[in-house]
């Protein structure tokens, strides 16, 4: 007896893309039924039927059995910046300028999910290096936009990056 497989186990999948999977369950009887479950991460959700076919290959009969196969979802995420009074390049580096007494906003959008929080990072550039600045979380709200206030530097001439993650560190904007 060979356990029935699914293809495209270990996939990554961009958030909201449909993806179609091809069970494969060796010999079989003519009619036999195939199902396929979502097990969603988390324990928030219960399973859920997908989607139910016939066999289209004829075979020996076997009992029924249970194949597995996981796939990923990358969370959408991007950043607005804003409150700045241009932007301009440096070398090949595009970069946001701010008064140094306006606090920059920092607004992150991803795909609200409950318990899921936004990881925002901040680096300043010093002495020819990005050195880490924090690393906070944020609450995501249903409508998955969290926004970060920068305090005012009242300083002039400072480089600084930032990106949004999830809690997960699985999708990131540089």
């Amino acid at each position: 007896m060979t356990d029935p497989t699914l293809n495209k186990n270990g996939n990554v999948y961009n958030h909201g893309t449909d993806v179609s999977f091809t069970a494969h369950l060796g010999s079989t009887y003519k009619n036999r039924a195939v199902e396929i479950w979502a097990n969603p991460f988390g324990g928030d959700k219960p399973n859920k039927l997908l989607k139910t076919g016939t066999v289209n290959s004829s075979g020996t009969r076997i009992a029924p059995r249970t194949g597995k196969s996981t796939a990923y979802a990358r969370v959408s995420v991007s950043t607005a910046v804003s409150k700045h009074y241009k932007t301009a390049k440096i070398g090949s580096t595009s970069y946001y300028w701010f008064h140094k007494s306006t606090d920059p906003l920092l607004t992150t959008t991803m795909s609200y999910y409950k318990g899921r929080k936004q990881r925002f990072d901040l680096q300043v550039y010093s002495g020819g290096k990005w050195y880490s600045a924090d690393s906070e979380y944020f609450a995501l709200g249903t409508n998955g936009k969290p926004a970060v206030r920068l305090g005012a530097p009242d300083k002039s001439g400072i480089k600084a990056r930032m990106r949004s993650c999830t809690s997960t560190g699985r999708a990131a904007t540089p």
